[in-house]
């Protein structure tokens, strides 16, 4: 059975909920998938890379960046990535991508750079949409949920105190099953 790290960063939920998604495509496709949260795992309790036959990295972005963990992450096993850039995918959670026009810009923007900067190719990229959550029990702090709130009011694709959820599950399940593809190879 080939085994699949995934690992992610999120800030408020919405991409755990996608690498949990990925992840349960994976197993459905035979393979044996570590889920690790970036946030919660110090890189170096992290498994040795080399033991995996497939490599997914996830994050959500804030301010135009992927998650410090991931960041750091891509940096601290760049050449380890490099070297498995065959059967590495990656994928972002943001709400450029809600808009399916925007997704390539995201990609671009967001994915791409960081990659560059450390000399890392992948097989595999994404960009999928966003959720701002801006009921009242939403993670968002504060002055965050006034500054997004605001925003909604001006944005006819957005409902202000609701959660607003740009997740296209299909391209995400396309994704994932496109990965599995690869490892098949």
């Amino acid at each position: 059975m080939k085994k699949v790290l995934l690992v992610y960063g999120t800030r408020y939920g919405s991409t755990a909920e996608i690498s949990q998604k990925v992840g349960e495509i994976l197993k459905e496709k035979d393979l044996n998938v570590e889920l690790i949260n970036l946030e919660e795992v110090k890189l170096k309790k992290l498994p040795p890379l080399e033991g995996f036959d497939g490599i997914l990295i996830g994050s959500g972005i804030k301010i135009s960046k992927m998650t410090k963990s991931v960041r750091k992450f891509i940096s601290k096993f760049a050449d380890e990535l490099k070297n498995k850039q065959n059967t590495v995918g990656i994928f972002i959670s943001c709400m450029m991508a809600n808009n399916p026009e925007e997704r390539p810009k995201a990609r671009n923007d967001y994915i791409k750079k960081v990659l560059q900067e450390n000399g890392v190719e992948v097989a595999m990229l994404e960009a999928f949409g966003g959720v701002l959550d801006l009921t009242d029990d939403s993670n968002l702090g504060g002055f965050s949920k006034k500054m997004m709130g605001k925003m909604a009011e001006e944005d006819p694709n957005l409902t202000p105190g609701g959660k607003n959820d740009g997740r296209d599950w299909e391209l995400i399940t396309n994704f994932a099953e496109e990965f599995c593809s690869l490892l098949s190879e």
